[in-house]
């Protein structure tokens, strides 16, 4: 008490003697004063930092000596240094959280002591830690309701047999062998862990794999979609349903140490919790996703009461004994995930609390850390070897089911490695045992690390041995080799019902009597949720399930009926992010074998289909392993009278796409509606290389020209050119003639005059040089382009 100035004056006197210096902008000047006093003015006298949370506009030479700036500077600190390890350890493809524990472990108050200790007091002062801590528990909250909002629980239900088979063995079998080993070693385990019924939830949290978790890593590494990764969400789904046994078993355990009546209130107060929100929140958030216009965003007034209801929840949920954020946790699983309500949350709350609060949690996490406990391993060996067969035999019991469901073992393992990522939610439920003095700060060090490291490994290990498109296009035949009568698959993929009339059109072109199979794939961008899904509306016996049908799938319908067993239709809808939609094409293309897929693109003209914002999207197009057809619009309408009637241009230089062209067109050619004018170019390099290739080509052409020997509908033109100026004039006068349809291949041939820097100016570069230019072209009248390009 005598080293403090009782004399000082008080921030509050400041403020009032404040002077305007010029009254018609509002600046003002303090009075003179010695502002050395108000740093030590405070409510801790022990302290000579100041409670009061920031300096009422006072200039300081210590701005730290509030909480406010202090605050901020560990959320930029944690921000930026996780950014900076993310850029570095991004090229040996490792996720995020990684880099943000990684983060929270170099800006932790042991390393900070270690190498700069003069600056120890300015990131981590005692008082300003609770206020941290307090801002990083609003940001779990709402990143575990976000959590929530993104799940489907029916997905469980709909996982099937080899889903649950595989979760229940490969979350059981590691759980009692890793329990039993905990057993027998309880004795040896370190006195900084508590032993007795704590061990088990211990034995859990290494065992279980958290959904959140798996989404996320499986996000970053585009796999979300594929076919391991739709499997370990729904078997990491399996695993959440024991997660929650032992949530409710752990918060019974530990409020029975007031005995069994407090035990019972609690559990009751839980279960009441649960049915309020099941019951009056869930009906509120139907309401509200039902007023929300499709494509409309949720009102603020809503939103606002949302945001609420959730930080009173986690009160409510502290209140009941079980843990703050479980409460809003439950509430976000109530919310109907994806468009419009699920979306509109995930977008408007994800990026404040996920962004800018949930850093904090990595910062709350190293704060506690120990990272020198790494040299004295000996001394924890028993909880090193419990930690390695909890990984090691939830790998092994992942493989042995998966293969007994008929997976291979590359894939099995890629899948045990899947089921052992770890993250966040065990981040936070390690915080949670240390913050109850069920693990001390060696322990918790140690287990921390261990995600770090089973998560640094897993994961780029399952990028280099995964190729989500594998080998599933092999064996496929093209329409060149297909038998005359045979039937053509075909793969349609819609982003919306704009392109219904074109895609109509050519499935009218090319089935006068020849049978088409049509699968019909629906598009739809994953927002708002964790899991992809790949949904079919019929199934082996003709049953329509009319779930997620819309009226892009009925038209086809519709189609289907009016064609009267010459056109078959099996509808599909992919849920998945743009990045990775290109994986569900391609898999569904190898499992149904579709001859070829076609794939609406707008042109410059046109709208909707594939915008500038879905350049992601666009960018995979090429690298899809089938027969591709890009089709770029200039218009957005064909249709389809009952006297059909349609005019088709096809230019030949040669080549595989270009063959693969023509055989589509003869097929085409056999309508009676349909009159097709195939234009062979020449050049003086023709006859100069490549002679299989020359020899392929004459093949084809010489097969169209004895299929249509007798057809008056099909004509073939032979066209010289000499330099590319005549081939560009050629191809731009060839697109004036007034075609409906005009076919070319995607790639250059081998005798091409046109050459591959022309792409570098290409407006459509998805369209190849040929179809750049006939797209970027100014015409007045309406016609197609259909892009065919044959492989990789």
């Amino acid at each position: 008490m005598d080293d403090i100035n009782l004399s000082a004056p008080s921030l509050m006197d400041i403020w009032s003697k404040r002077v305007y210096k010029n009254a018609t902008d509002g600046s003002f000047d303090l009075p003179d004063l010695d502002f050395a006093d108000v740093s030590i003015i405070c409510l801790d006298l022990s302290d000579e930092r100041s409670s009061i949370i920031y300096s009422f506009e006072a200039y300081l030479d210590n701005p730290f000596t509030f909480s406010l700036p202090t605050v901020v500077l560990q959320i930029v600190l944690i921000t930026i240094m996780s950014r900076v390890i993310y850029y570095i350890l991004r090229p040996i493809k490792q996720p995020r959280v990684v880099c943000d524990i990684i983060a929270g472990i170099l800006l932790s108050p042991s390393l900070i002591d270690l190498i700069f200790p003069e600056y120890l007091y300015i990131m981590y002062p005692d008082n300003e830690m609770h206020i941290s801590r307090t801002l990083a528990a609003f940001g779990l909250m709402f990143y575990l309701f976000l959590i929530g909002v993104k799940m489907d629980p029916k997905i469980v239900l709909k996982s099937g047999k080899k889903a649950i088979f595989i979760g229940l063995f490969s979350s059981l079998i590691p759980f009692s062998l890793v329990g039993t080993a905990t057993y027998f070693f309880r004795t040896s385990i370190d006195v900084g862990i508590a032993r007795g019924k704590f061990l088990i939830f211990l034995v859990a949290a290494l065992t279980i794999t958290a959904f959140p978790v798996v989404s996320d890593i499986l996000t970053e590494l585009n796999l979300l979609n594929s076919e391991l990764g739709r499997l370990a969400m729904s078997v990491s789904m399996v695993h959440g349903i024991l997660g929650w046994f032992f949530m409710a078993l752990f918060t019974a355990l530990n409020q029975s140490q007031g005995g069994l009546s407090k035990a019972a209130r609690a559990l009751g107060s839980v279960l009441l919790m649960v049915c309020v929100i099941v019951f009056c929140f869930r009906p509120w958030m139907l309401w509200v996703a039902r007023r929300t216009p499709k494509g409309g965003r949720v009102s603020s007034l809503q939103l606002h009461a949302i945001v609420v209801s959730v930080i009173v929840m986690g009160l409510v949920s502290e209140m009941t004994g079980a843990s703050f954020a479980d409460g809003p946790l439950i509430m976000g699983l109530m919310v109907p995930d994806g468009p419009p309500l699920g979306t509109d949350l995930v977008e408007r709350i994800g990026n404040m609390a996920n962004e800018v609060i949930m850093p904090l949690v990595f910062t709350a996490a190293g704060a506690v850390m120990t990272p020198l406990v790494v040299l004295h391993l000996r001394r924890w060996m028993v909880l090193i070897m419990l930690v390695l067969m909890a990984y090691g035999s939830k790998l092994l019991a992942t493989i042995g089911p998966a293969m007994y469901c008929k997976i291979s073992f590359r894939k099995a393992f890629i899948l045990g490695l899947m089921m052992n990522f770890q993250g966040v939610i065990e981040l936070i439920t390690y915080m949670n045992f240390q913050n109850g003095s069920l693990l001390d700060d060696e322990s918790y060090t140690l287990l921390v690390f261990t995600i770090i490291v089973i998560t640094s490994v897993a994961t780029p290990l399952v990028k280099h041995l995964y190729n989500p498109l594998g080998h599933d296009l092999v064996g496929r035949r093209d329409i060149q080799h297909l038998r005359p009568d045979a039937e053509i698959r075909i793969l349609a993929c819609l982003l919306n019902e704009d392109h219904i009339p074109s895609i109509l059109g050519l499935l009218e072109a090319a089935s006068p009597t020849t049978p088409i199979c049509v699968y019909v794939l629906h598009l739809v961008e994953l927002t708002g949720r964790a899991n992809s899904t790949l949904i079919a509306h019929k199934n082996k016996k003709g049953f329509i399930n009319p779930s997620n049908m819309d009226r892009l799938h009925n038209a086809f319908i519709h189609y289907e009926q009016n064609k009267q067993g010459i056109v078959a239709v099996q509808p599909f809808t992919t849920i998945a992010p743009f990045k990775t939609m290109h994986q569900d094409i391609c898999s569904l293309a190898g499992d149904k074998s579709a001859a070829i897929i076609i794939l609406p693109l707008p042109g410059k003209d046109a709208s909707g289909g594939f915008s500038e914002q879905d350049q992601a999207f666009r960018t995979n197009i090429p690298h899809i392993l089938s027969k591709l057809v890009h089709m770029g619009l200039t218009v957005t309408v064909l249709s389809t009278p009952a006297n059909f009637q349609h005019h088709i241009g096809l230019l030949f230089w040669g080549g595989p796409d270009d063959r693969e062209s023509l055989s589509y067109a003869a097929r085409m050619a056999r309508h009676t509606g349909v009159t097709l004018t195939v234009t062979r170019f020449f050049s003086s390099s023709s006859m100069s290389s490549n002679e299989k290739e020359a020899q392929m080509d004459n093949e084809v052409i010489e097969t169209f020209r004895k299929e249509n020997s007798d057809n008056l509908r099909a004509s073939m033109n032979e066209v010289f050119v000499n330099d590319m100026e005549q081939t560009i004039s050629a191809i731009r006068n060839f697109s004036r003639v007034g075609y409906d349809l005009i076919m070319v291949g995607r790639r250059l041939s081998w005798n091409s005059i046109l050459n591959d820097e022309l792409e570098e100016w290409s407006e459509f570069p998805e369209l190849g040089v040929v179809g750049d230019i006939i797209a970027s072209s100014d015409f007045e009248s309406e016609f197609l382009i259909l892009v065919v390009q044959q492989g990789p």
